[in-house]
């Protein structure tokens, strides 16, 4: 017994004719009568009785009637939905995400996401950027978005087990508290010297704010704080500024997790810029609905292009 021979079976029942239902099929009388005899054969039972009004179901028929539209319903949803899986309309995803993009960028990917694949079931995790790289290539995460100064250096160290992208570039401002409100912009750095500058750490696995910051101070020893004051993400700075801290580089993202204590300004001779990598391993399958993910990601992430 197998798909086809039901549904024929089902065909006849429904025509209530071996006539109608093989026009139906397009197929000949002949042979659609050979497959339920077939049918009715490997099952040891009779299925159709023929009467003066036509071909009618036996109880046993009736029973496997009941029994082949159910398959056959299910077999029509599980080719639609593996049509959704297919084209990326269903599955799970795991995204690793700077903490930078969840106020300004990540709330647009996830509505945009709803809006064109709502059974698409996302899981997010905003980690330090050396945990993103880590979740990708551990497998705990399928895409991996993170803020580095040097992109080329992923590429270099991870290329031979994870796909690095550049996304965007994120040009570098000035995040200066209230009390330095009235500085004009650009702003002088060098006349922010006594200000505590707050940083990342620095981290092994890539090259981030701190490394182009030394690069920069080298070049213009001038505009090296006197007091520096490390952090986990440049996330972690903004509120810190907010409070009167100090002040720190960030991206135009942080604009859009600033409050009104914040203030922003251009530099006149800036560090290099950061750059947006999207990771995700190299080796594995990336599904329909995470390369949907990764597609919105490379279209809606902001910056200056790639």
């Amino acid at each position: 017994m197998d798909s086809r021979q039901l549904h024929y079976f089902r065909t006849v029942v429904d025509q209530r004719s071996f006539t109608r239902a093989a026009d139906v099929l397009h197929m000949t009388q002949p042979s659609l009568s050979l497959s339920v005899r077939r049918l009715e054969k490997d099952l040891d039972v009779q299925l159709l009785t023929r009467t003066s009004s036509g071909v009618e179901p036996t109880e046993a028929g009736r029973y496997l009637y009941s029994v082949a539209s159910q398959i056959g319903q299910e077999m029509e949803q599980a080719r639609a939905h593996l049509h959704d899986i297919a084209s990326g309309a269903v599955g799970r995803v795991r995204l690793s995400v700077a903490p930078e993009f969840n106020w300004g960028f990540l709330p647009d990917i996830l509505l945009r996401l709803r809006r064109e694949a709502p059974d698409v079931e996302l899981t997010v995790i905003d980690p330090a950027p050396a945990e993103t790289l880590a979740n990708v290539q551990e497998g705990r995460s399928d895409l991996g978005l993170m803020i580095t100064s040097d992109v080329s250096d992923l590429q270099r160290r991870y290329g031979d087990t994870l796909v690095v992208e550049t996304v965007a570039t994120l040009p570098l401002q000035l995040a200066l508290p209230e009390r330095l409100s009235h500085l004009p912009s650009p702003v002088n750095i060098a006349d922010l010297r006594e200000e505590t500058l707050i940083i990342p750490f620095a981290h092994p696995s890539f090259i981030g704010l701190p490394e182009i910051l030394e690069v920069y101070w080298a070049a213009h020893p001038e505009f090296r704080p006197y007091r520096i004051q490390k952090v986990s993400t440049l996330q972690t700075a903004v509120p810190l500024v907010s409070g009167g801290v100090g002040v720190a580089y960030v991206t135009g993202v942080a604009q859009s997790f600033t409050t009104t204590r914040v203030h922003y300004r251009d530099i006149p001779d800036p560090p290099p810029p950061l750059h947006t990598a999207l990771l995700h391993r190299r080796d594995a399958f990336l599904s329909p609905a995470a390369e949907r993910l990764r597609l919105l990601l490379l279209d809606c992430v902001p910056g200056q292009g790639r």
